[in-house]
Order: structure tokens, then C-alpha cells, then sequence
């Protein structure tokens, strides 16, 4: 039997021509390059395959998406390989997507036999090959070695072929950069779901509880999605994954039905729809239930199903609350389920087969929920706006008032004398009122701006611990860029919670410090800076558009300008307005930079770019003169107001 398999693999080697190098960096995207082969009854063997019949029936993608969607077929994947060098080589083949059931890695043995390794999510945790989620194979390739590699794939769940090789560093790197991202949506959203239930706690308001379980299991869904819960959850019982997976997915649009009809009253307000919801929330309990005993297969089906029927009829309901009844809440509801809709779709396409594997597709599910948390949370803080109408009804009110005591003291003062005086108290005290209502609505403003800024400072904190987490130094850099970004931000929210007047910004103010914040983050010690910033007021979004600017700008040049740390460094910081136009200039004496145009794609110089758009007018000059020299002038529209 050995001698046969040895005779049909040396067969095989002669129709594999187009041996793909190890060691090339082209070829660590397999599955632009390998051969597979559609089993649909699910009865080859490898020894099968070896024979010559079998090998014409591989054929590469020809570039159509390594996503097969729901199919009850096998698939078989070769992939020839080589190492040209003197020396062995040791490499990861790795599938991108976890929750294949069962994937067989098969190798030749010089001695004739092969040997084969197993992987995927219907096998422990623990007897994975690097003991996470991901199913991954190692490989040594021997000096001047050429082998036909071959995979053989079962699984009841979207057969998602994308097929990668790497080294370990690149393996562990990308894991690094997964779990720090996963870490900071799943800890984004905690902090969410937490909030709104002590806001149930304290208000016992009902739309919020099921606001709470909604996410929570939108959570669950995704972390069993994503393989997450296969390492933490459930390690040692593979087989719940593929169980629980399309339970969730409908529970998790139960309780969005749930928390529609009570978020936006539609039993009071929308008697029809509603009606339509409680059809829907009973067809989709009825899936949960099938969900709960039938296969993966059939599961994930229904589970597509009751998410192609609740979410548009969700949407139409916001819809419908919005245009009619002009509730505001609806707004961001409505939004919120559009984006979710779109990720879930494009997600669920791809599970089906119908849309290429790509980011969007990958994580479209993640995303949705991630803009559905932060919309709602938007929806909460539109209160304010109506705190706003309310004032701005207040005043109108108190003017008509003065209005009607106007003509009255002048048709008739001697006949109307005592009730002017009546009139006259009572609207005393309706200002007195009024008063009150805006000083408690500014301290209100304040501590807006003060919540603002701790929220932003938990956020600093979140991506300061996930720093200490990984030594990537590209990490690191990523982190501390959007951390002095935010610190920016959070500085003009600290400014107006002490400030008098809470709409503008004292521009000189924040300017130094921002400089400051930026010299001791960067440890800029050595640099003499000369300051000269006329004292300006500009509005809060100005001044977050400039702060983020400045911010980019001074980072740039306390890291890049200066070689060495001399006495002789200066940087010199101005801004002044000249008409109705600011402008604002840095300038230092260190080595200059002059590839200002040829990197624009550089995230700090889009972002400069990008950012000084928003302002009116705005021009910028950067050049290298003496150093590097940097000046942005824009149209100060709030002087033209007050004039």
C-alpha cells in the first residue's frame, strides 16, 4: 500500500508545475495560489486524490472569493511548495477563518507514508497547534525540498478557505494586533452596556433593560463568532460552539424587537406595526426554539432568515415613529439599525457565498453593533438639545409677555396702574424663574463637558493598559498618537467646565497648553520655546480642529526635528489675528523637512490636511526655511458674528 501511495503522490508531482517559494513574501497569500477541489458527496480519500483522474479535477479560484458560503460538501486544497535555499525552514499555514469543523493537514514521508494533523473548532482548545482558536499547521521545509501539500475540509458551518503562511513573529504580531482591538471593542462596549444599566437602576425605566440584554447577547453572539468564546468560554467542549451560534443570533433579534416596542411606545403610538412586531417576535421564538435542537446547518439558515425579516421591519418602524410621529429618539434609532443592517448583510452575504471575503465582510457584523452602541448613546445625549428648545421657549415666552405689558401700560396707565404692578411681579418672577432654569442648565453644559473629558480620560487609561499589554513598538506608536489626539480634545472640555462662558474657547490659552502637554509627552526638555499668541476666543469645534492640528504638528517636530538634545533647539509658537483671519505659525531650527508633498498618504499629514478643511478658507504652508516652518490661516467666523 505505501509503494501505491508513493507511485500516485510522484504521479500527482508531475502535474504540479508552478511550485510556490517559501521564503517569497508573494506567496504567504495561499489562496490566490492553490488548487482546490469540491467533494460533494464527501466520500475521497487521500489516496484518491493522488490518482491521476482526481488531479484534473483541481482547479485554481481564477480569481472569484475563497468563500463557499453554507455548503454540505467536502473540499480538498492542494498547495506545492519549495525551499530553493541551503537551509530548512520552518513556516505557519494558518486558515483565517476558526470555525471550520475539522481540517486535515496531510505530508509526505521520505520513507513513503504520509502523516496527517488535525485541526478546527470540533477539537479542544488544548490540541490545537498553538493552543488558541485559530486553526494553524507548522511546517519544515528541508533544504532544496519540493512537497504537494494537501488539506481536506468538513464543516457544516461558511466554508471560508482563505489560507495564509507566515512566520511565527508574523503570526504572533497579528495576534498581538487582533486581541487589541478586540480588546478595545469588547471593552468599549462593557463600558456601555454597563452604563445604561445603572441608568436602569436608577430610573427602573424598562426600554433600558432590554436594551442591556440586547447587547449582551449581541456580545455573546459575536464573541462566539469571532472564536473568541472557543479559547476563554467553552476550551474543553468544542461542540457548543456550533450550537449555541445561530441561538444567539436569534435571541439576540427577540430582544431587539423587545426593547423596539417599549423604546419607542409602539403599542400606544403604532398599533399596527406593532401588531406586525408581535407576528415577528412570535415567528422568531419559535426559531429560537428549532435553533436549540436542529444542526449547525440548518440552524445558521433559520437563524439568516429571522435576521433578513427583523431587522428591515425594525428599520421601517423607526422609520414610520420618525416621519410621523417626529419623535426624536427615532432618529438615532433608525440610523443605528441601518448601519447594523448593512454589516449584518454584508456579513450574512458572505456566510452564503454571495459577497468575496474582505474586511468589510469579515468584521461588517463588529462594526454595526460597534455604531448602533455609539447612535443610541447619541439618542441619550440628544436630551440636551431639547434642554436647548426649552430654554429658547422659555425666552420667547417671558418676551410675549413683556410685549402684551407693553401695550397695555400704553392704552390706558391711570385704569391698568394696579394690574401693571400685578403683571409687572409676576413677570418679575418669571424671570426670576428664567434665571434659575439657565443657570441650572449652564452648571448642566459644565458638567457635560466634564463627563466628556473623564470619559475620554477612561478612554486614555483603556489604551494606556492595552500598550503595557505588547511590546509591538508600532503599537506603541499607534497608541500614543491617538492618545496625545485625545488628551487635545479632552483638554478643551476641561477648559470650558472652568471657564465663565461656556461656548468659546480662549484660543491663547489653550494653545500653550497644548504645548506644554506635547513637550512633556514627547520628554522635549531641551527645547527653548518663545511663545507669542494674541488672546483670542474662538467656538469649541474651531478649536478641537486647531488643537488636533497643533497637536500633530508639535508632536512631529519634538520627535523628528532635533538630533540632538543642546541647549541651542528653539521652536518658536505664534498665532495672531490680522482682519478677520487667524493665523497661526511654528517654526524651529532643527534639520528640516522637505518631503512634505511626498508623504502625504502618512496618516499625521492626511490628518492635518483632512482636519484643516473643515475650516473656512483655510490655507496652509509648509516648507523647509532655516528648519522647518508650518503656518495655517483660516476665516475667524465668530468675529464676524459678534461684528
Amino acid at each position: 500500500m505505501r509503494i501505491v501511495t508513493v507511485l500516485l503522490f510522484f504521479c500527482t508531482l508531475l502535474f504540479s508545475e508552478n511550485y510556490i517559494d517559501v521564503s517569497d513574501p508573494k506567496s504567504y497569500v495561499l489562496h490566490e495560489h492553490y488548487l482546490y477541489l469540491e467533494d460533494k458527496i464527501g466520500n475521497l480519500t487521500y489516496e484518491e486524490t493522488l490518482t491521476k483522474d482526481i488531479q484534473k479535477r483541481f482547479h485554481p479560484l481564477e480569481g472569484r472569493s475563497a468563500g463557499f458560503g453554507l455548503t454540505k460538501s467536502d473540499f480538498w486544497i492542494k498547495v506545492p511548495l519549495q525551499n530553493p535555499h541551503n537551509f530548512p525552514i520552518s513556516r505557519l499555514l494558518k486558515f483565517d477563518y476558526p470555525l471550520l469543523d475539522r481540517v486535515t493537514f496531510y505530508q509526505s514521508n521520505p520513507d513513503g507514508t504520509y502523516s496527517m494533523k488535525i485541526s478546527g473548532d470540533s477539537i479542544a482548545v488544548a490540541l490545537h497547534e498553538k493552543k488558541d482558536e485559530n486553526i494553524v499547521f507548522s511546517l519544515v521545509m528541508q533544504p532544496h525540498a519540493k512537497e504537494v501539500l494537501y488539506f481536506h475540509i468538513h464543516s457544516m458551518s461558511s466554508m471560508d478557505l482563505q489560507l495564509y503562511l507566515m512566520d511565527n513573529d508574523q503570526y504572533y504580531t497579528s495576534q498581538v494586533t487582533k486581541t487589541a482591538l478586540l480588546g478595545i471593542f469588547y471593552g468599549g462596549a462593557s463600558i456601555m452596556i454597563l452604563y445604561n444599566f445603572f441608568l436602569f437602576l436608577s430610573i427602573r425605566e424598562e426600554s433600558y433593560f432590554y436594551y442591556v440584554i440586547f447587547q449582551i447577547a449581541n456580545i455573546l453572539t459575536l464573541l462566539a463568532l469571532s472564536g473568541v468564546a472557543l479559547r476563554y468560554l467553552w476550551p474543553s467542549y468544542p461542540d457548543i460552539n456550533n450550537v449555541i451560534i445561530p441561538f444567539l443570533i436569534v435571541l439576540a433579534h427577540v430582544l431587539a424587537i423587545m426593547f423596539t416596542r417599549t423604546y419607542l411606545d409602539t403599542k400606544r403610538l403604532l398599533p399596527k406595526q406593532d401588531k406586525m412586531l408581535l407576528a415577528i417576535l412570535v415567528f422568531s421564538i419559535v426559531i429560537l426554539m428549532l435553533t436549540a435542537v436542529l444542526d449547525y446547518y440548518h440552524g445558521i439558515i433559520l437563524s439568516v432568515v429571522v435576521l433578513f425579516v427583523t431587522t428591515p421591519s425594525l428599520f421601517t418602524v423607526g422609520l414610520i415613529a420618525y416621519f410621523r410621529y417626529k419623535v426624536r429618539a427615532s432618529k438615532f434609532y433608525m440610523i443605528a439599525w441601518i448601519l447594523l443592517l448593512i454589516g449584518t448583510t454584508l456579513t450574512g452575504l458572505k456566510n452564503i457565498g454571495l459577497m468575496p471575503i474582505n474586511f468589510l465582510t469579515i468584521w461588517g457584523t463588529q462594526i454595526g453593533v460597534f455604531f448602533e452602541l455609539l447612535l443610541l448613546s447619541f439618542g441619550l445625549a440628544d436630551r440636551i438639545n431639547v434642554i436647548r428648545s426649552e430654554k429658547d421657549r422659555f425666552q420667547d415666552e417671558a418676551a410675549q409677555k413683556a410685549k402684551v405689558l407693553t401695550d397695555i401700560l400704553r392704552k390706558s396707565k391711570d385704569e391698568l396702574a394696579q394690574e401693571v404692578k400685578e403683571r409687572t411681579f409676576e413677570l418679575y418672577m418669571a424671570n426670576l424663574e428664567l434665571r434659575k432654569s439657565i443657570t441650572a442648565k449652564e452648571a448642566l453644559f459644565k458638567e457635560v463637558h466634564h463627563r466628556v473629558k473623564n470619559n475620554l480620560q477612561v478612554i486614555i487609561s483603556m489604551m494606556w493598559l492595552q500598550r503595557k499589554r505588547t511590546d509591538n513598538e508600532a503599537v506603541h506608536t499607534l497608541i500614543d498618537d491617538s492618545t496625545a489626539r485625545l488628551q487635545s480634545m479632552a483638554m478643551i472640555h476641561e477648559m470650558l467646565y472652568q471657564s465663565n462662558d461656556i461656548a468659546m474657547v480662549k484660543l491663547d490659552e489653550y494653545l500653550q497648553s497644548l504645548v506644554d502637554l506635547c513637550r512633556r509627552n514627547t520628554l522635549g526638555e531641551s527645547v527653548q520655546i518663545v511663545s507669542r499668541l494674541q488672546p483670542l476666543e474662538i467656538t469649541m469645534d474651531t478649536a478641537v480642529t486647531m488643537g488636533l492640528i497643533c497637536n500633530e504638528v508639535l508632536s512631529n517636530v519634538f520627535k523628528h526635528a532635533f538630533r540632538t538634545h543642546e541647549t541651542g533647539n528653539r521652536l518658536f509658537v505664534r498665532c495672531e489675528q490680522r482682519g478677520n483671519r487667524i493665523r497661526f505659525r511654528i517654526k524651529d531650527n532643527g534639520i528640516g523637512f522637505e518631503g512634505f508633498s511626498q508623504n502625504k498618504k502618512c496618516i499625521g499629514i492626511m490628518l492635518v490636511h483632512s482636519l484643516a478643511e473643515k475650516l473656512p478658507n483655510s490655507k496652509i504652508v509648509y516648507k523647509k526655511w532655516f528648519g522647518t516652518y508650518f503656518s495655517l490661516e483660516f476665516l475667524n467666523e465668530s468675529y464676524i458674528s459678534d461684528r
